[in-house]
């Protein structure tokens, strides 16, 4: 059986003026100054302690202090940062559950920034399988996230679809073996011409829609037995 993979940030949860605002402030507050397109290109889908260590050139065990501040957005959330729901999503992802389609999220953010963000479009309860930026070694590019989601739900990462708003994280389903499909809610449709399928929201999609809709692209084939991966369901 398929499983449905997804990201959280642009393609559950609008958060982008969120995302960019936090790493605008903290760059500041290191003496620099980054674009929003800088943002987008280098930081969106990845792990906040990759993109201080890599990017912001933060020692790792002064990134590892500064964690608990920057994943954990209940402050600006109570104080009115909005997380708003990508259009569609939630509907889809129940659609996909009633229809037998286990869902799972794999997201570089934090399990607190996570639980506020599904609690916010009505799916807190809805998913088992959740894996945060903490449950992995490394994260977006690297497949692990979705490896790790794929087996929480017993289900082959080869049959799985991916659902994913940036580079990073199309690259990691790829390598996990998945069909990607690429969410432009960044408005950045080109960042995402590894993706099997581009969509611009979940709006007029079923779930069997985009099933049958990659069907066209290049059918799944059922994989061989490989050693540590679970059988399909």
């Amino acid at each position: 059986m398929t499983a449905f993979l997804f990201d959280l940030d642009g393609v559950l949860v609008n958060t982008r003026d969120l995302v960019i605002t936090g790493w605008r402030r903290f760059a500041t507050g290191r003496g620099r100054t980054v674009t929003d397109t800088e943002i987008v290109e280098r930081m969106f889908g990845r792990r906040t302690y990759d993109v201080l260590v890599e990017i912001f050139g933060v020692p790792p065990d002064e990134a590892a202090r500064l964690l608990p501040v920057l994943g954990d957005r209940r402050d600006e959330v109570k104080t009115g940062a909005p997380l708003r729901e990508i259009a569609g999503a939630a509907s889809f992802v129940r659609e996909a559950l009633a229809a037998g389609i286990p869902c799972a999220v794999a997201s570089s953010a934090s399990s607190i920034n996570i639980g506020l963000a599904l609690g916010a479009i009505g799916l807190g309860e809805l998913l088992e399988v959740i894996v945060d930026a903490s449950a992995v070694e490394l994260g977006k590019p690297s497949p692990d996230p979705y490896l790790a989601a794929a087996r929480g739900l017993g289900v082959d990462p080869r049959r799985c679809v991916v659902f994913e708003d940036t580079p990073v994280g199309i690259e990691a389903g790829l390598a996990a073996g998945a069909r990607c499909v690429g969410v432009a809610t960044l408005g950045r449709p080109d960042l995402l011409g590894r993706a099997h399928l581009v969509v611009d929201d979940f709006r007029g999609w079923t779930p069997q829609g985009i099933l049958d809709d990659l069907a066209t692209r290049g059918p799944i084939p059922d994989p061989p037995a490989m050693p540590g991966l679970p059988k399909g369901r």
